[in-house]
């Protein structure tokens, strides 16, 4: 009779054993499935906005380039004025005397970047038109020597252009035609520029805009050499905007705003 009750006792010792082990089983399958699945919609929302961000980070990367299209920067001019007003003015007299006609109300607005200082800050000047800031940019051989101009990037921009002058140089020492696009380093053989240079002339050039002439008798009255692309670059040191941007854009002047004659 005791090796019946003990023999008993040992067969349900293994039976609830045996339970035990298909429940822990069971239920450690269920939580690692509910885990799963968890885990699985996690994943999911994470993808979904990681897109979103980046569709956002697109979005406002198209707002700021688009917000600067019609921007210069301006370096080397003196920093007397003392209202908007009069640096409206300042800047339309040096940019009519490179031979571009430009009305006062064609600055949409303008400032000084970074703060007061004993150095003459650059100036961000905005137009109303793209056709106008590309023919300022196209005159600039015509500035005053010891003032020139740049694009208006934004820091961003700046730094991966910085980044990418040591790539820039080492292409062109290969002999390739290297320029900077945007925040994006562009490189060409010389015989497919050659190839797309020719495809070019053949077609028909349109007429030189009347601006030439003007530029012309600019020059005749400066003199011969004074004001040469050559000797604006002899003995300047160009600060880069970087140097004024990471202070934040600043001016010391009134809030920028639309400008009237």
């Amino acid at each position: 009779m005791g090796q019946n009750m003990e023999w008993l006792l040992t067969k349900l010792d293994e039976k609830l054993n045996q339970q035990a082990l298909i429940i822990t089983t069971n239920v450690t399958s269920n939580v690692m499935q509910a885990l799963d699945e968890k885990m699985k919609t996690l994943l999911e929302e994470n993808n979904t906005l990681k897109t979103r961000i980046t569709q956002l980070e697109h979005k406002i990367e198209s707002m700021e380039k688009d917000k600067r299209k019609n921007n210069l920067v301006f370096f080397g001019i003196e920093e007397k004025e003392k209202t908007e007003y009069e640096l409206v003015h300042y800047l339309k007299d040096i940019i009519v005397e490179m031979g571009v006609h430009l009305e006062s109300h064609e600055i949409a607005k303008i400032y000084r970047i970074g703060q007061p200082s004993n150095k003459n800050r650059p100036i961000v000047a905005s137009f109303t038109t793209t056709w106008k800031k590309h023919l300022i940019q196209r005159s600039k051989s015509n500035l005053p020597q010891g003032i020139y101009l740049k694009e208006d990037y934004p820091k961003e921009v700046l730094e991966t252009r910085k980044k990418l002058l040591p790539l820039l140089e080492e292409e062109r020492k290969k002999g390739n035609l290297a320029y900077l696009k945007y925040n994006k380093l562009v490189v060409k053989n010389p015989k497919d520029s050659n190839r797309e240079k020719r495809k070019r002339d053949k077609t028909e050039s349109p007429e030189a805009p009347p601006t030439n002439i003007k530029k012309k008798q600019i020059n005749d009255k400066r003199g011969p050499s004074n004001d040469s692309p050559a000797n604006n670059s002899q003995g300047i040191v160009k600060p880069g905007i970087l140097n004024y941007v990471v202070r934040g854009r600043t001016s010391s002047l009134s809030e920028p705003k639309t400008t009237k004659n």
